[in-house]
């Protein structure tokens, strides 16, 4: 069951005190390969099949921004501010942008603004998915912008990709909410599960031991303070009667390594019919 639920656990797992969990292990591999491969292509796409590339520092600083987001893996995240991870995607936004620019408008990569985008409303709070958003909306307005796009055309792209932008946000901020309400719902339910387990396992041991060794080590004791009655006083008593205290000793280690506290393995032994209150030393 941990299995099953640890991809969606780190899906959730938000808090401050795991800052940078999003480039760490465990499940590092899946978590990233599909957005670096999608990245690459975009990269690559460009080139062929004539490589008309408009700009080339552009594409090179395309390409060195994606390099700074892979050497954030190497970052030590454990000491770094909270807030410091938002800056990856924001960094990939960035190199989205100069690959835009140095493409030209009918090259079609602009789509990949949705890769930083689903990323950080993936794996990341809700204000850095915000600041991911703003930054999306920034790169349409500056890319229409610098390829002269008429005015109406760069309303257009601003509004929908700010509603686009926020409906994916807020869908999938929505749904690790109701993930992580599932999380903690099965969680309560499994501990659950085992304490009534572990509850109808202590009822078990203790009918076995009220019914056979409890039951038995009890009466051989009474026969024991009995012989040591009917014999007086000397040696022979004092042994007999150092041997029901041990059997008392014995009576009570049975009963609390079932139930870990004597009262309570004393209640439980007299529901299942084993004696209740002094051992055979006390009658």
């Amino acid at each position: 069951m941990e299995k099953s639920t640890e991809h969606w656990q780190a899906l959730t797992d938000t808090d401050g005190d795991s800052t940078g969990w999003q480039f760490r292990r465990p499940g590092l591999v899946p978590r990233v390969a599909p957005f670096g491969l999608v990245a690459v292509v975009a990269t690559l796409s460009i080139l062929v099949p004539d490589g008309d590339v408009y700009s080339w520092p552009e594409y090179v600083a395309s390409i060195a921004l994606l390099f700074v987001c892979a050497g954030a893996f190497l970052l030590p995240w454990r000491r770094l501010p909270a807030w410091t991870p938002v800056l990856v995607p924001l960094v990939h936004t960035a190199s989205v942008l100069e690959l835009i620019l140095a493409s030209g408008v009918t090259s079609g990569v602009g789509l990949v603004l949705l890769v930083p985008l689903i990323w950080s409303v993936l794996f990341h709070r809700r204000w850095e998915s915000a600041c991911v958003v703003v930054a999306v909306v920034a790169v349409q307005l500056v890319s229409s912008l610098a390829q002269s796009t008429p005015g109406d055309v760069v309303l257009r792209r601003v509004l929908l990709w700010s509603a686009v932008g926020g409906l994916i946000a807020v869908a999938a901020h929505g749904l690790r909410d109701r993930v992580r309400t599932s999380l903690v719902a099965n969680a309560a339910l499994q501990a659950e599960v085992r304490e009534l387990s572990l509850a109808r396992e202590r009822d078990r041991i203790a009918a076995d031991l009220g019914e056979s060794v409890v039951r038995r080590i009890f009466e051989a004791g009474l026969d024991l303070h009995a012989t040591a009655a009917m014999i007086g006083e000397g040696p022979a008593q004092r042994r007999l009667l150092h041997g029901v205290a041990e059997l008392d000793g014995v009576i009570r280690a049975l009963r609390e390594s079932v139930f870990a506290l004597g009262d309570e393995g004393g209640t439980a032994a007299a529901d299942s019919g084993a004696p209740e209150g002094p051992g055979p030393g006390g009658h």
